[in-house]
């Protein structure tokens, strides 16, 4: 599968410009931190989350904040979804606060593919999912 060496839940990024606040960058960090701690998917029908981070700019804007495009697929077994960022969103984040944020919508991200999951009435241990990517968000929320 074109996922396997990403770890259980993957973060790609485009851009709308040659700026992004930073986002594309720390979320190579979320990465790593989920890629430690969200070791299994908690679900027999998903080996994977792929999430992409659209992060609107000046030449490209990918329109309104928030969790777009749930997409899955049951022969490759994986479930995925863009975040949507728009530019006056990155562009008001300061210090601190962009951690904040992209651990929040990464994990808004999470719940929406879960409650894709569940609607699709496959199963999946949410609460454990959840508990292992909370962990890995503390831990890169808190780095400085």
């Amino acid at each position: 599968m074109w996922y396997r060496d990403l770890g259980v839940i993957s973060i790609g990024a485009q851009g709308g410009g040659p700026e992004d606040g930073g986002l594309g960058t720390l979320k190579v960090e979320l990465w790593r931190a989920l890629c430690q701690h969200c070791t299994e998917s908690y679900s027999s029908s998903v080996a994977h989350y792929a999430l992409a981070l659209r992060i609107s700019g000046p030449i490209n804007d990918f329109g309104a904040e928030g969790i777009d495009k749930i997409r899955r697929s049951r022969k490759e077994a994986y479930i995925g979804a863009d975040i949507v960022v728009p530019e006056q969103r990155w562009r008001s984040l300061k210090g601190d606060e962009t951690r904040s944020y992209l651990g929040r919508v990464v994990r808004e991200a999470i719940c929406s593919c879960l409650a894709r999951l569940r609607k699709d009435g496959e199963p999946a241990d949410e609460a454990a999912l959840l508990s292992r990517v909370d962990t890995a968000i503390a831990q890169f929320v808190g780095k400085k």
